[in-house]
């Protein structure tokens, strides 16, 4: 059985990849640390931070950081674009999540938008947090 944040950002890349918005879309199982122009546009899911606190001797709550980021090439239109894309990634996100049976909210939008010389690149971070309650760990 994989790990609960394996199973959340898998399930989160399929469904991501089953919309035809993303169909052009590179998706990364690793965020690289720098994207060439080419490879644009790519989408990654990434899970950077679990909080941990303890509800009782048999359970613990977890509200697990999920983040989708989107890089993609445009003009002037870029951040409208990333707008557009936002909507879609929430509506998927949330529905891909109801699926799994999780508490999942959208709590940040970021976007940031520059240039490279030859076309505007915009960047759309969004976090969500998925809140789940699991056994305490254990030495097996």
């Amino acid at each position: 059985m994989p790990h609960y944040r394996s199973a959340y950002r898998a399930a989160i890349r399929a469904a991501l990849r089953d919309n035809a918005r993303f169909a052009d879309f590179t998706i990364f199982r690793v965020w690289p640390g720098s994207i060439d122009a080419e490879t644009l546009p790519v989408i990654g899911v990434l899970t950077p931070q679990d909080r941990c606190q303890k509800d009782s001797h048999a359970s613990t709550e977890r509200g697990t950081l999920l983040q989708v980021a989107v890089r993609r090439a445009g003009h002037d239109e870029v951040e409208d674009d990333l707008d557009d894309d936002s909507e879609t990634i929430e509506a998927v996100v949330l529905a891909a999540m109801r699926d799994l049976q999780m508490a999942c909210n959208l709590e940040e939008t970021t976007v940031v938008s520059n240039t490279d010389a030859r076309s505007n690149i915009g960047t759309l971070v969004m976090n969500f947090r998925v809140r789940s309650w699991r056994p305490p760990a254990t030495i097996s």
